[in-house]
């Protein structure tokens, strides 16, 4: 009896061994099948940056056999670079319900992504396979197998500038005008939309000021084509009719408040100077104005003659919603003290000797301006913050800490102090919709990598109207962003608004380049050489059309420019994968050395 129960035992071992070995026989043969007749292609390849992401696309092909019931065949993709450093990407599960067939295969196709940083410039795209037992989990991975290269960094040697400054040099004539604000509406509308503009929150503010008086002018405006009759005057006594209620409900001060109305008639007098302040060339500018001033009283034959002109687009685009509005001014009764008074004072609020609300917003805004000390200028807005809700502080506490975030060279902490710089420029824009606060926060969104933020601030500057040079510079930093998220046709349309520069010239010759125009590119590069002589850059970027061209003599003639002004171009270009090619090549090897 007691050699049956070990026989029974002895066989029992062998069939779970066996069972053991059978199926890790299976995942064996089904990694080494797929290793075999799996297909894997990547576009582009090598990888290329674009922006801050690497996005690529992977498409995956299985023979039929790996799609089984018990044992399931997976796809692991990551990036490899520096030391053992790996980036997980994608699985791709090839199990019914997770892949389509194509050509009788089972097929994913998908978009993947992931961060760009510098460390990753050189670096291999990897996919290793595996088979996964569905019920006990066991796992055989095959090889490693390297699919892509990267990264193609080319599209990043864009030219951008995102620089502004404190609001000082008009400080008193700023903080005695009106506060204004500005409120859209959708096309043929007089319906506020007091959920999505954040502008409500600013007006119910004012309602809350505790100050003796306010004057309020409220002002309608109305596009041209829009349908509805007076839609101008029922906007301003829509916005009337708001404050007068939140009055009711919110006020507690008892103020005496004056509110009057006006309406914008001629939408046409007003469209003209929104054109004086647009970024449209000369030439499409006066013939939009010569419409516009026509004796004409017939306003269709206008609107027709209007949609004929090469300025159309822009004018749906940037011109005609900004008209699509009503506008706030408040203005307040207070008086001012003396400077001597206000220095002494700020300064007791900097070292928190006496109590902020001892000046207002605008007498600690003009304190501020009188120390060069970063932290001291931020306790002084902070304070003029707290004091009211008027925008000049705003504004500048945001310029502070942008300021701040420049000098700092730890990431997290840059990226802390931008978000700090959003927010308060974010309630200055509020506050003061104008072209230069909207650029302030667009370049603030853009430093911080908030593209579509940014890129909507940016449209909504423009909209604002102001000076040519305001608006090419918004113009070119908006290509510049667009050329980051590979919006090359895009980019060019902007920059046909930005001016003839040097950072126009160097995007126009970059989104050129990308488009494979060498011979437009070219032409842009050397335009900006001729504005910026002896600039390392543009020699870099031509001697890429160079070696894209296979032009040797370009490629030698440019890349030994580009390092003679710039020793750190060497070490780019030797990172440079648009160069493989020419690694052992005289022309490559003779224009390094300097």
């Amino acid at each position: 009896m007691q050699h049956l129960k070990k026989n029974k035992n002895l066989a029992l071992l062998l069939a779970l061994s066996l069972g053991v070995g059978s199926t890790g026989c299976t995942l064996q043969r089904m990694v080494k099948q797929a290793e075999k007749h799996q297909e894997i292609t990547v576009e582009p390849s090598p990888l290329t940056t674009n922006g801050q992401n690497i996005n690529f696309e992977l498409k995956a092909q299985v023979p039929d056999k790996l799609v089984r019931e018990d044992e399931a065949y997976k796809l692991d993709i990551y990036y490899e670079y520096g030391n053992d450093k790996r980036e997980n990407i994608a699985t791709y599960n090839f199990e019914f319900g997770n892949f389509l067939y194509e050509n009788q295969k089972p097929t994913i196709i998908r978009q993947l992504s992931f961060p760009y940083d510098p460390a990753k410039a050189t670096g291999r795209l990897m996919v290793q396979g595996k088979a996964v037992d569905k019920k006990d989990g066991d796992i055989e991975y095959g090889k490693p197998r390297q699919v892509a290269v990267g990264l193609n960094t080319t599209p990043l040697l864009l030219v951008r500038n995102n620089e502004f400054t404190f609001d000082s040099n008009e400080f008193k004539e700023a903080v005695d005008k009106p506060a204004s604000l500005l409120f859209y509406f959708r096309e043929n509308s007089a319906e506020l939309n007091k959920t999505a503009d954040s502008n409500m929150q600013a007006l119910d503010q004012y309602v809350l000021d505790d100050v003796p008086s306010q004057n309020i002018k409220i002002i309608g405006y109305q596009a041209p084509g829009e349908k509805g009759n007076g839609l101008a005057s029922r906007r301003a006594r829509e916005l009337e009719n708001y404050y007068r209620k939140q009055l009711k409900t919110l006020d507690y001060s008892d103020k005496k408040v004056n509110i009057t109305t006006e309406v914008s008639d001629n939408s046409f007098k007003t469209l003209q100077e929104k054109v004086q302040l647009s970024a449209l060339p000369k030439a499409q500018k006066q013939e939009v104005l010569a419409i516009l001033g026509s004796d004409s009283t017939n306003t269709s034959q206008k609107q027709q003659a209007l949609q004929q002109t090469a300025a159309f687009d822009y004018l749906q685009k940037y011109v005609y919603p900004s008209l699509r509005a009503a506008e706030v001014h408040v203005d307040y009764n207070r008086s001012r003290k003396p400077d001597y008074e206000l220095y002494v004072l700020a300064k007791q609020i900097a070292q928190e000797k006496a109590d902020a609300n001892a000046l207002t917003e605008e007498e600690l805004q003009y304190a501020a301006t009188l120390t060069p000390l970063l932290d001291e200028k931020r306790k002084l807005y902070e304070a003029a913050v707290k004091t009211t809700d008027k925008w000049p502080a705003y504004y500048n506490l945001g310029v502070v800490y942008n300021e701040m975030a420049r000098k700092d060279y730890r990431p997290k902490a840059k990226q802390a102090l931008l978000a700090k710089a959003i927010q308060n420029l974010r309630y200055a824009g509020f506050r003061n919709p104008s072209a230069k606060v909207y650029y302030s926060l667009a370049s603030a969104y853009h430093q911080h990598e908030d593209y579509l933020e940014a890129l909507q601030s940016y449209d909504y500057a423009i909209r604002q109207g102001g000076s040519p040079e305001l608006l090419q510079r918004i113009f070119a930093d908006k290509a510049a962003l667009e050329i980051e998220t590979g919006q090359y046709d895009a980019a060019i349309n902007s920059l046909s608004y930005a001016g003839d520069s040097y950072q126009t010239n160097m995007n126009l010759g970059l989104s050129y380049l990308l488009k494979e125009n060498y011979e437009g590119a070219e032409e842009f590069y050397q335009k900006a050489l001729a504005q910026q002589p002896n600039d390392a850059l543009a020699y870099y970027s031509l001697a890429l059309i160079g070696a894209r061209t296979q032009n040797e003599q370009m490629l030698e003639e440019n890349l030994r420019r580009a390092v003679n002004a710039d020793s750190t171009f060497t070490q780019k270009a030797i990172n440079d994968l648009e160069f493989e090619a020419y690694r052992d090549k005289a022309a490559y090897k003779d224009a390094l050395i300097r």
